[in-house]
């Protein structure tokens, strides 16, 4: 008897599948139960975090950015929501694993802060951005899959930060430097320097010393349980990145351009042996 066809994927898999393999993949990694509403929450990630690259002006991103934060309004206020392909499946989702308004907030303010030019000035700020646009959509994914928020929170802050660093390139041809001034200013480096786009031994070694930072904070965490732990694979992405950096002796602009040209036919398997094991 021949096995039926599997089931096609439902928009929000197909948008995260398009934008967002990585996540993609490990969302493909948790139980069924959870399975979509990890499609709803990364795909509405998705559509805010491309926000800066979609619009040609901040204003025209701060009113996309604002009907997403109307529409949660409407969401958590219990009323029907808009019709969208990712809104629709966002609102069960948040009725089905009782998901909390703030995050969600918090998520989008920090989204907001990628319209801004300057960066953050302090290592302080910087962290405060990355929690909200990493370590916030950890917290619900955690709350998804059943995983220990926190310990999805961290690993999912790594991730971002480790993607701020491959994303260094791409960013400055946006004009904006995420990196904080006080950093870039003890190695010497300036906002400007990072825009121009040109690599430099300074900017190689201030990306190896947030990757060592990076790396000391996830050594640092427990061994996580395979229950939930779809949501925990943010920290096993993170580490993906940080071996191209390092690979790339800390130039961020090479790591960019080998991660690119680099197959990513393992990473599935890399992910579900990660799970399996425990060591995310």
């Amino acid at each position: 008897m021949e096995n039926p066809p599997p089931a096609p994927l439902s928009a929000c898999g197909t948008l995260l599948r398009q934008g967002d393999k990585a996540r993609f993949l490990t969302a493909l990694l948790a139980p069924a139960e959870a399975r979509e509403g990890l499609f709803a929450l990364y795909a509405f990630n998705l559509e805010v975090a491309k926000t800066r690259e979609m619009v040609s002006e901040p204003m025209l991103g701060q009113i996309r950015l604002q009907w997403w934060r109307e529409t949660l309004g409407e969401i958590f206020a219990g009323q029907t929501p808009r019709k969208h392909e990712v809104v629709t499946p966002l609102a069960d989702t948040i009725r089905r694993f009782a998901l909390p308004h703030a995050p969600f907030a918090a998520l989008i303010d920090g989204r907001e802060q990628d319209l801004q030019m300057p960066p953050p000035g302090t290592e302080a700020e910087f962290a405060a951005y990355l929690d909200a646009t990493g370590g916030m959509l950890g917290r619900l994914a955690a709350q998804i899959t059943g995983a220990d928020p926190e310990q999805a929170a961290l690993r999912a802050s790594a991730y971002a930060k480790a993607g701020t660093l491959i994303g260094i390139a791409r960013r400055a041809q946006l004009g904006r430097v995420d990196l904080p001034l006080d950093r870039l200013g003890a190695a010497g480096l300036t906002a400007r320097s990072i825009r121009d786009g040109v690599p430099s031994e300074a900017l190689s070694k201030l990306v190896l010393a947030f990757t060592q930072e990076i790396e000391q904070s996830l050594a640092t965490l427990p061994r996580a349980r395979r229950a939930g732990g779809a949501a925990l694979l943010t920290g096993t992405l993170a580490r993906r990145l940080m071996k191209g950096l390092k690979a790339a002796g800390g130039d961020p602009f090479l790591a960019a351009a080998q991660l690119r040209a680099r197959p990513d036919g393992l990473l599935p398997l890399h992910l579900w042996w990660a799970l399996r094991l425990g060591r995310l």
